[in-house]
């Protein structure tokens, strides 16, 4: 239970939610120029574009479940349970298992043409990272400096989508999602006109009442619906930092609060962190559910020519600054 969103109102920003039960140890990661990337049908990729996201590290490798390069091009992994479908090796096809496709994407492509180029040849395979580790079922918002896609591997093979909302949820399928925002074509921010019966003299009682309608649940179709809208009728902020703060607002409208969702075995839901990469200079901002200060990483500020990879923690204790205190 995830969302994806791009967005290019004043600048090109990138980010998701991730929502779940549970947590991996997730951090902050940074792949420089020369750490080897290995894949398991590809060759080993040691000269490539920095990456930095957030992203689970296995036997010394990153598991990015989403990420953006030093040149603007970011890409996330979302849920996509029952429709995923993976294929063996195909000969004259790039073979990737899916918790290579990001980084194996985001160090060699510079751009969604270059990404695309790569894409359209490209067969998702079955393969696991490890024995805890099975495949997940994924679909993937790449975005770069200028527009997105989706990209989904089913039982109709390797689709890839326009993506003009630049959002991205879980099931159904992407083309479902699109449809569906039909039936929510009338949500507006402005006040409603009476169209019921304009012979009689209905008012708006409340403010915000143009969205009524607007699904509040926190499934993957009603968050599609949010997200779109959302990201529609923000005001436009004027400054950079405004800027990342209103994306984190656009975000906390399908932000998940532990236990308002449950797993069928009762476990509580959560927006394990929020992240937001801007896609002009790869700094990449997040939060966490239990610290919501906005932190950054900036691939400018480090010196990426180097072998290892370099790992932030995400803080987990709110940090509250009190203005005054018992006995001040």
């Amino acid at each position: 239970m995830c969302t994806a969103i791009y967005e290019n109102k004043s600048r090109p920003l990138f980010g998701r939610t991730l929502d779940l039960e549970y947590s991996y140890g997730e951090s902050v990661v940074v792949t420089p120029h020369r750490f080897p990337l290995r894949f398991l049908h590809e060759a080993e990729n040691s000269a490539h574009l920095a990456i930095v996201g957030t992203a689970h590290i296995g036997d010394g490798y990153p598991l990015y479940y989403d990420a953006v390069n030093e040149s603007g091009l970011a890409a996330a992994g979302l849920n996509f349970p029952d429709n995923a479908v993976y294929s063996p090796k195909r000969e004259g096809f790039f073979n990737l298992a899916s918790f290579e496709l990001i980084p194996w994407l985001l160090s060699r492509c510079e751009n969604l043409t270059d990404a695309l180029r790569l894409l359209r040849r490209t067969n998702i395979t079955p393969d696991a990272f490890s024995h805890d580790l099975p495949p997940t079922p994924l679909h993937w918002l790449i975005a770069d400096r200028e527009r997105a896609v989706t990209l989904e591997a089913t039982s109709r093979g390797v689709q890839i989508y326009d993506n003009p909302v630049g959002v991205l949820t879980n099931n159904p399928p992407f083309d479902y999602h699109l449809t569906n925002l039909a039936n929510f074509m009338s949500a507006d921010s402005l006040p409603p006109k009476n169209t019921l019966c304009p012979s009689l003299q209905i008012k708006p009682y409340s403010r915000g009442m143009g969205g009524l309608g607007l699904p509040g649940d926190f499934s993957s179709t009603s968050r599609f619906v949010r997200a779109v809208f959302a990201k529609t009728h923000t005001a436009y902020a004027e400054s950079e930092s405004a800027d990342i703060g209103r994306f984190f607002h656009i975000m906390d409208t399908v932000a998940q609060p532990r236990g308002c969702a449950l797993t069928e075995e009762g476990a509580p839901i959560c927006t394990v962190y929020t992240s937001c990469a801007d896609l002009r200079s790869a700094e990449y901002y997040f939060t966490t559910y239990s610290c919501r200060q906005i932190r950054a990483v900036s691939l400018s500020e480090l010196s990426l020519n180097t072998e290892n990879l370099i790992s932030y923690p995400m803080e987990q204790s709110e940090n509250i600054s009190y203005l005054c205190r018992m006995g001040d």
